[in-house]
């Protein structure tokens, strides 16, 4: 079939989907109309049809011309798919749409609909609302990420608040933003105005951020869709730690930071970790009672969260991840090229191995920082190799550190256990094995090059020195 064949075909299928919708009461929006979602729809935003080989759609409108909703949606979308690698192409666009003969409402409601479909295509992707923020942060200017807010959450209106997973709903509340605009009247125009933008810059920050949504990679989807999930039956999903265990956790830790002796604040850093896994222990035990006769594998809150790091040296820092994880009874995959490991544990582990990882990334940084530039002895510079090795000593060692509290909460636990720790924690090692099973199929082991023994031993001693809080390095 050719392609003006196909092109047909395709603008028919959509007038028929607009007039069945319009016939059925189908919802609005002010991104977009009608809200259709299904696999035809999302069908329509094809990078093959749209990329650098269709610009020729692209075109000066001549005087006097009305462009149709297809021929919008295809020079919207070409813009989007280039925009990336050539700015010029979404800035004509732009120009062209704003012009004087063109419906300012008709371009806005296109433009919005691609706009849910792209953020929609984004989450089946793989990819979450903290996901969407970390890369927007590496990839957009700040106007562009405040678009990209706005879209996000007025997608979400889309789904009964009963379908969004709860860890999804805390990742839209971190975004922060609010559903400030009419539903009656087009977002785009609405965010133009609240932002004293012209017309013009306004369509090119909308082109920009649905290029952002289409041209991501696929990842591996670790939660469940808005729309697709249900009410959970089980044991209600806590999002924290509790209150008064972070609280004596921060009172030992502040000490720890305080103090200027490092056996001291190893002493007490060691003691907050020991309260932290044996918060996670009772917690297993309480869950292992309410379940009756213990944890059945696949049943309880096993899950997986992201966390983001910084370039450079990611291959380091993600070996910190990686054994406060391994402290924490989880498990991890790397994504270097992309910046983020992913934790496979339970819901209490997870939280307690992102709290105390943000802690320890922060003063490795800044342990690593204050010894400044290196220089080797032929005079040539040797930082990066330095703060390498640095980083990889300073995890080696605090993953010592963590085992050695683990060893001591645990015997502790055990022992006014009766005996029903480890089944307890054999349940929940298969658990977890049977979610990482699931979610990573394939996996292969990896290692991280040391080849500066100053920066093997400065990060020994940093990570002597660390202190193993939660949150109080935070905002001290």
């Amino acid at each position: 079939m050719g392609r003006n064949s196909r092109d047909r075909r395709a603008a028919k299928q959509r007038a028929r989907r607009r007039r069945s919708g319009r016939a059925s009461g189908e919802g609005t929006s002010p991104f977009g109309d009608p809200l259709c979602d299904c696999p035809h729809c999302r069908a329509d935003l094809r990078p093959d049809e749209f990329g650098a080989a269709g610009l020729g759609s692209v075109r000066a409108m001549s005087p006097g011309a009305t462009p149709t909703p297809e021929e919008i949606e295809r020079w919207v979308l070409a813009a989007a798919y280039s925009g990336r690698d050539n700015a010029e192409i979404s800035r004509r666009v732009a120009t062209d749409l704003a012009a004087p003969g063109v419906e300012a409402r008709l371009v806005d409601t296109v433009i919005g609909s691609c706009l849910l479909r792209g953020v929609r295509g984004m989450w089946e992707g793989g990819w979450q609302p903290r996901d969407a923020a970390e890369l927007a942060s590496r990839r957009l200017d700040p106007l562009q990420r405040d678009y990209l807010t706005d879209v996000i959450l007025g997608e979400t209106q889309r789904y009964a608040e009963s379908t969004i997973d709860p860890r999804w709903r805390a990742q839209l509340d971190e975004l922060g933003g609010s559903l400030w605009w009419r539903s009656d009247q087009p977002h785009l125009d609405q965010w133009r105005t609240r932002q004293g933008r012209d017309r013009s810059t306004a369509l090119q920050t909308a082109m920009t951020v649905l290029g952002f949504c289409l041209t991501l990679p696929r990842t591996t989807k670790i939660l469940p869709l808005p729309g697709e999930a249900s009410v959970r039956s089980e044991r209600p999903w806590r999002g924290d730690v509790d209150d008064k265990v972070l609280a004596r956790i921060r009172a030992l830790l502040a000490k720890a930071e305080s103090t200027e002796f490092p056996d001291e604040a190893e002493a007490l850093s060691s003691k907050a970790q020991e309260l932290m896994t044996k918060f996670s222990l009772d917690r297993a035990l309480l869950d292992a009672d309410v379940d009756g006769a213990g944890r059945t594998p696949g049943t309880g809150s096993a899950s997986a969260r992201r966390i983001w790091l910084d370039a450079p040296y990611v291959s380091a820092k993600s070996l910190l991840v990686h054994v406060v994880a391994t402290a924490n009874r989880s498990r991890t995959v790397v994504e270097d090229k992309t910046g983020y490991v992913t934790v496979v544990g339970e819901e209490v582990d997870l939280e307690l191995v992102e709290i105390l990882t943000t802690s320890l990334l922060l003063q490795a940084n800044r342990a690593m920082l204050a010894h400044g530039s290196q220089v080797s002895r032929f005079g040539r510079s040797s930082t990066r190799s330095w703060r390498q090795s640095f980083l990889v000593s300073y995890s080696s060692r605090i993953g010592e550190r963590l085992n050695e509290a683990n060893a001591a909460s645990q015997a502790t636990v055990d022992a006014g256990s009766s005996g029903r720790l480890l089944p307890v924690l054999a349940a929940r090692e298969q658990e977890v094995e049977a979610l990482f099973g699931e979610l990573f199929p394939r996996t292969r082991a990896r290692s991280v090059s040391v080849s500066n023994a100053a920066g093997w031993a400065a990060g020994k001693v940093a990570a002597d020195l660390a202190s193993l809080d939660g949150r109080s390095s935070l905002t001290g």
